[in-house]
């Protein structure tokens, strides 16, 4: 290095050296974060609160320092954030804006920097609720996504949850065995059936808690939903527990459907004529079958098997539910073949009318206005059918037979999955799945055959939906019991008293 060149080097060295001693990094490093304000404040649920949440970041002088990323996180009661990290401003200020959950309460989060002291730092915040006229989330229970739950039968203020292979979960929810309510479960136990013949998982999808005529209560009748083929092929036996002792329940009895064409047969929904002691069984490719529960259950229930039909004929037969009207005859809501009537004599069955008559969509669930002059059926999206987003209503004429009356499309949404109407016939719920307006809806029926929409709540993110629904009255509110869709599995309960009619 040439002399001329050393000296000018030096001197910029001296100069490099002299500008870091006077911005020293250390003099302004963190060391602290603390509330500035927003804490404590309160709105309805599902809205964004007035103020933001802020905390500030300080050095050792007690000086702001920018630049430092907060990460911000909901920590109990639902919410939503508007950033999960947010830097600090040149004043020190990192801000996020919350969202209230959808759960009336007490609701957290926290702000927290590793490292520095006072971190986290915790807000809270309470979401009031439930507002007059809006369906209310009253309560969440997860399920473990062992693909998650399917269905809820209510009863008795026991709600029995169907949660595949998580098995069934008994909670009580108003009955007083244990304490619960719909704002706060208590688990009462859970039993994981056996398998099927053709089931890789326990596969629990539905149930009946059965009251038979004496006032028994001993049985619950459990439906297993394994792998299947719409139209075709599907897999899944009966199961029979003796829930006399509802902490320990014990299986106690079982049905296996024999092959159908070569093909596997399995079960799907229930629905029982209680004074007379007859289970109604929908089989996908199997019909309906009809079976005697009277008395002591136990072992293989081939010998209670009273009748089975095939409504749709073979090919044409892939039943999603079947209920008995008022008037004492049986209805079936097929997906590959539409709506039928059926007609029973002791559980033996015939076909009275119907069918062949939703040709644009695949069927799904099915219920019958108590007037029994009207009934709905829901579609289901997929396959080689246009999307399942309807409501079919029906005329039931003098006789029975099934006419539609009209069809009340749901935007935003391919399957309708669900249906209830309430005891009284003056609501109706739907559940529906996969869109951006999927989640539960309720409809007026003060004209039972134009059913008006009455509310809805929306659930179709991070799930993709609810899959079914059921109404129970505890308490002298009105409730209803959802299942949420495997991608966020739980049981969702909404206090629906102040929307009704």
């Amino acid at each position: 290095m040439s002399s001329t060149v050393r000296p000018l080097f030096c001197a910029l060295l001296v100069v490099a050296l002299a500008c870091g001693d006077e911005t020293s990094p250390l003099e302004n490093a963190p060391t602290s974060i603390a509330e500035a304000d927003g804490n404590g404040q309160a709105a309805p649920i599902g809205t964004a609160l007035a103020d933001p949440l802020r905390v500030v970041v300080r050095d050792a002088q007690g000086d702001p320092v920018a630049g430092v990323d907060v990460t911000w996180t909901v920590t109990g009661g639902g919410g939503s954030l508007s950033a999960s990290v947010q830097p600090t401003a040149a004043d020190g200020i990192s801000a996020v804006n919350l969202t209230l959950g959808s759960v009336a309460g007490q609701q957290m989060v926290t702000a927290a920097v590793a490292g520095l002291d006072g971190s986290p730092v915790t807000f809270t915040a309470t979401a009031s609720g439930p507002s007059a006229g809006t369906i209310a989330l009253v309560k969440e229970v997860p399920i473990l996504p062992h693909y998650g739950i399917h269905d809820t039968f209510v009863r008795d203020g026991l709600a029995f949850v169907f949660a595949w292979d998580e098995g069934v979960y008994i909670f009580d929810v108003g009955n007083g065995v244990a304490g619960g309510s719909p704002a706060n479960p208590v688990e009462v136990s859970k039993t994981v059936t056996a398998l099927g013949v053709n089931s890789p998982s326990p596969s629990v999808h539905n149930g009946w808690w059965f009251h038979a005529p004496d006032g028994e209560k001993r049985y619950l009748f459990v439906g297993e939903e394994g792998p299947g083929t719409v139209g075709t092929r599907s897999s899944g036996d009966l199961h029979v527990l003796d829930v006399s002792n509802l902490a320990a329940p014990v299986e106690v009895a079982t049905y296996h459907h024999p092959d159908v064409d070569l093909e596997h047969v399995g079960i799907h929904n229930f629905w029982m004529d209680e004074p007379n002691e007859i289970l109604y069984a929908a089989y996908y490719n199997g019909g309906v079958v009809a079976f005697d529960v009277s008395g002591t259950l136990t072992g293989d229930l081939s010998n209670r098997v009273i009748d089975q039909i095939r409504p749709g004929g073979a090919g044409n037969t892939y039943t999603w539910g079947v209920m008995l009207g008022p008037n004492g005859d049986l209805y079936a809501s097929d997906m590959w073949s539409g709506f039928w009537q059926l007609g029973t004599s002791g559980g033996d069955m015939s076909v009275l009318a119907g069918g062949n008559n939703v040709p644009d969509r695949f069927g799904s669930d099915l219920w019958i206005h108590p007037d029994g002059a009207v009934a709905y059926t829901g579609t289901w999206g997929g396959g080689s059918r246009m999307t399942g987003n309807q409501i079919k209503v029906w005329g039931l004429d003098g006789s029975g037979a099934p006419t539609l009356v009209r069809s009340v499309t749901v935007a935003g949404v391919s399957t309708i999955s669900d249906l209830e109407v309430s005891a009284d016939g003056t609501w109706m719920l739907i559940t529906t799945e996969y869109g951006d307006a999927s989640g539960l809806y309720l409809y007026a029926l003060a004209d039972p055959a134009n059913p008006v929409l009455l509310d809805q709540y929306i659930v179709s993110t991070p799930s993709s939906g609810l899959h079914t629904g059921t109404t129970a009255a505890i308490n002298g509110r009105s409730y209803v019991f959802a299942a949420r869709d495997p991608d966020a599995p739980a049981l969702m309960i909404f206090d629906v008293t102040d929307v009704l009619p």
